[in-house]
C-alpha cells in the first residue's frame, strides 16, 4: 500500500514511524516542509492529512523498515479521523463498524442510530470515509472492526469513553478469566450491563455454543454492541434498557451472569418494583448492590455470577441485611478485593463476587489487594481455582461462617478478616520512627520565618482588572489541561499535575512536548476552592490534568507569586453554592499595583505558604505518630 485516504493525528503518526509523540512534535518545529495540519482541525488536536505524512516520513527516511503492514493499520485510523471534526469521539465507531459491515454485505440492515448520527454529516464527508474504507480491502473485518472499537473506546482511550469496556481492558479481562473456571455446561450467558459487549463476547469465545443475552442503556452503545456481535458471528442479543427499572429477561434463569455495574448510582424508587417484591426493601441501595441482588436472581440451579463492584457493597451498612441473607442463603461462593487501577474510569478499589443460586456453606475471602492490576486477568482464575480446592496459592485466603459475619458487623471485606495483626516489635519501631520523623518535623517548622512586614507596609489598591482581559491583552497565555493519568502506568516519566499536590503520583505516556509546565507557571485548579500555586523546576516533567488551568507568563509585568495569591483570595470565591468554587477566568479581579508592590505581596504570600505547608506536614505526621501510639498499645493483645 503506498497510499493512506484520511487524517493523522499526531499519536497515529507516532506509532506509524515507530516514535514517541514528543519526536513528532520535535520534526514538526525542526523541518519546514513538515505537513501542515489541515483546515478542519484545531491547534490543541491537529490532524495532517495521511498521504502527505507518509510520503514525508519516505521522503526524510523517518519510515521504518517493513513498516507497510502497520500502514494499513493507521490508514483505518486515518479513514475514522476523517469524522473528529463532525462527531463526538464516542460516536464514531458506531458509524465505521456500520460502514464496515456495509463493504463487507451490501445487504446489511444499519441501525436507526447509525441513520441519526450519519444525519448530522455532510454527504461529502460520509462518501469520503465510504472511499477510505473500500480502499482498504480489508480480508479480517472482525479484527478491524475490535481495532476500532479499542482506539476509539477502549484501552488505545482516555478517560470516561473507555467506560463501556471492551474484552482487553482490565476489568472485561478479569471477568472473563474468572468465569472461565466455571465454564462447563454453560448454555446461557447473561450481562445485564454489558455496555458494548466486551466481556459477553470474550466468554462467547470460550463457550461458542452458549446463548448470549445483554442488556444496555444507551442505544448507540447497545446498537454498537450488536456490530460487534454480528462482526463476532455470536448468538447474542442486545436489549436496549434499564435491568433494574424494566427488567428485559424478567423470567429467565441463567447458567452465568457477568456483570460490571455503574457504580454508586442512585436509582429512584419508584423504578425499584420488580426487584423489591423479590428482596424486600431496597432503601438507600446503590447500582452495585442491586446489580449484586439482580445476577443472584437470575441464576439457574447451578449457576454462577460474576460481579465486578467497587469495595462499597462488602461494608456499605445499608447492605449489611442483604449480605447477610445472601450468606445465609448460600449464594456467596468467594469475594476477591482487587487493587485500585481495574477499572477504565476510576482508581477505586475493586471487589469480584463470585454467586452461586445456592449450597455454599462457607464463604470465601480473597485478598489481592496488593497485587499489581495487570496481573489480576493471568491471576485470578488460579486463585479461585485453589481456594475452592483448600489449596496453596500466593495470595491470602480464608473461608468464613454466617457466625463471622455478623461478629463483624455484616462485613465481608477480604481485607478486614485477613489483616496481619502488627507484632509488638513491629508496632515499636514504628512508633519510633513516626516520634522521629515527627520530632524533625517541628525541629523544621520552628526555622520558618513570618513575613517581616507589618500591616502598613503591604501595598493595597483600590482598582483591579479582569484575569481573562490580562489573557487578552497578552501577558498570560491560557492552557487547558487536557491530561488524564494513564491507569496503567505505576511509575514513569511525565508526571500528571492534578488540582490536589498531595494526590499519589499519578503518570501521562503520550503527551505534547508544549504543554510541559515551565518554572512560573501558574496552576489554577478548575474545581472547588482548591488552592492556586506557582510551579517549580523539581527536576521532573510534568503536564497539567484536564482539572486545572495553566496560566503561562509571558510578560515581565506580573509577578506568578503575587497572581496566585489573589487567585486563592476570599474575594475571587464564590461561596454562594452548596460547594464552595472559584470564580470563572471572566470573573476574577487582579489588584493593581506595580511591579515593586507586586514583589511586597509576593514575597509575604511566600513566607506564608511555606508556613502553611509545613504546618500540613506537621499536621500528618502527628496522626501517624498517634495511629502508631495505639497499634502499639492493640499489638499486645
Amino acid at each position: 500500500m503506498n497510499t493512506a485516504t484520511g487524517h493523522l493525528t499526531l499519536k497515529d503518526i507516532a506509532e506509524l514511524a515507530q516514535v514517541s509523540r514528543p519526536a513528532v512534535s520535535n520534526w514538526r518545529s525542526r523541518y519546514n516542509d513538515f505537513p501542515e495540519p489541515v483546515k478542519e482541525s484545531t491547534p490543541r488536536k491537529p490532524l495532517f492529512d495521511a498521504d502527505a505524512v507518509v510520503a514525508w516520513l519516505k521522503h526524510n527516511d523517518f519510515f521504518p523498515e517493513g513498516a507497510e503492514e502497520d500502514l494499513k493499520l493507521a490508514s483505518l485510523w486515518a479513514t475514522a479521523n476523517l469524522l473528529r471534526s463532525h462527531l463526538p469521539v464516542d460516536e464514531i465507531p458506531l458509524v465505521i463498524l456500520s460502514l464496515l459491515a456495509l463493504d463487507q454485505d451490501l445487504s446489511f440492515e444499519v441501525s436507526a442510530e447509525f441513520d441519526q448520527i450519519t444525519g448530522r454529516l455532510n454527504e461529502n464527508t460520509l462518501d469520503e470515509v465510504k472511499h477510505g474504507i473500500a480502499s482498504l480491502s480489508i480480508t479480517d473485518y472482525a479484527q478491524a472492526a475490535n481495532q476500532v472499537v479499542d482506539r476509539f473506546l477502549g484501552v488505545g482511550s482516555r478517560g470516561e469513553r473507555s467506560q463501556y469496556g471492551t474484552s482487553t481492558s482490565l476489568s472485561s479481562a478479569a471477568l472473563i478469566s474468572a468465569a472461565s473456571t466455571t465454564l462447563e455446561g454453560v448454555q446461557t450467558v447473561l450481562d445485564p450491563a454489558c455496555g458494548i459487549a466486551g466481556t459477553l463476547l470474550g466468554i462467547g469465545a470460550a463457550a461458542p455454543e452458549a446463548k448470549l443475552l445483554g442488556a444496555e442503556l444507551n442505544p448507540s452503545i447497545a446498537a454498537l454492541a450488536r456490530l460487534l456481535g454480528h462482526f463476532a458471528d455470536s448468538a447474542v442479543t442486545i436489549h436496549t434498557g434499564d435491568s433494574i427499572a424494566h427488567n428485559p429477561f424478567p423470567e429467565t434463569k441463567t447458567d452465568l451472569v457477568v456483570c460490571e455495574p455503574p457504580l454508586g448510582v442512585r436509582i429512584p424508587r419508584e423504578q425499584l418494583g420488580n426487584l423489591e417484591e423479590i428482596f424486600g426493601s431496597l432503601r438507600g441501595l446503590f447500582s452495585d448492590d442491586l446489580f449484586l441482588l439482580h445476577a443472584a436472581h437470575h441464576l439457574s440451579p447451578d449457576g454462577h455470577a460474576y460481579i465486578l463492584t467497587s469495595l462499597n457493597p462488602t461494608f456499605r451498612p445499608q447492605f449489611r441485611e442483604h449480605r447477610q441473607r445472601l450468606v445465609a442463603q448460600g449464594q456467596v461462593e468467594a469475594i476477591v478485593e482487587l487493587p485500585a487501577g481495574m477499572f477504565a474510569s476510576t482508581r477505586v478499589p475493586a471487589v469480584l463476587w463470585v454467586l452461586r443460586a445456592k449450597g455454599v456453606d462457607e464463604p470465601l475471602l480473597i485478598d489481592a489487594s496488593g497485587e499489581a492490576s495487570e496481573t489480576i486477568p493471568a491471576r485470578i482464575a488460579e486463585w479461585l481455582t485453589a481456594a475452592r480446592n483448600r489449596e496453596t496459592t500466593d495470595v491470602p485466603y480464608t473461608a468464613i461462617t454466617l457466625a463471622d459475619v455478623v461478629t463483624n458487623d455484616g462485613s465481608l471485606s477480604p481485607s478486614t478478616y485477613l489483616a496481619e495483626p502488627l507484632s509488638t516489635d513491629e508496632a515499636g519501631s514504628e512508633f519510633d520512627s513516626a516520634l522521629q520523623s515527627l520530632e524533625a518535623t517541628t525541629k523544621d517548622l520552628m526555622r520558618i520565618r513570618t513575613p517581616r512586614v507589618t500591616a502598613d507596609a503591604i501595598p493595597t489598591s483600590t482598582t483591579s482588572t479582569m484575569l481573562a482581559d490580562l489573557i487578552k491583552s497578552g501577558h498570560f497565555t491560557r492552557i487547558n489541561g487536557t491530561y488524564r493519568a494513564d491507569k496503567h502506568l505505576e511509575s514513569g516519566d511525565v508526571y500528571l499535575a492534578r488540582p490536589n499536590r498531595n494526590a499519589a503520583p499519578a503518570f501521562v505516556a503520550d503527551h505534547d512536548a508544549a504543554d510541559v509546565l515551565r518554572p512560573g507557571d501558574i496552576v489554577m485548579p478548575r474545581i472547588g476552592e482548591l488552592p492556586a500555586w506557582v510551579h517549580q523546576d523539581d527536576g521532573k516533567t510534568w503536564v497539567p490534568s484536564d482539572s486545572v488551568i495553566v496560566l503561562r507568563p509571558t510578560s515581565d509585568e506580573y509577578e506568578p507569586d503575587f497572581i496566585a495569591a489573589c487567585l486563592n483570595a476570599a474575594v475571587n470565591i464564590d461561596t454562594r453554592t452548596t460547594l464552595p468554587r472559584r470564580h470563572p477566568v471572566a470573573r476574577i479581579a487582579i489588584p493593581e499595583l506595580s511591579s515593586d508592590h507586586q514583589a511586597v505581596v509576593a514575597q509575604a504570600h511566600r513566607s506564608l505558604d511555606n508556613a502553611r505547608t509545613a504546618a500540613r506536614q506537621l499536621e500528618r505526621e502527628a496522626e501517624h505518630a498517634s495511629d502508631a501510639l495505639i497499634n502499639l498499645v492493640f499489638s499486645g493483645k
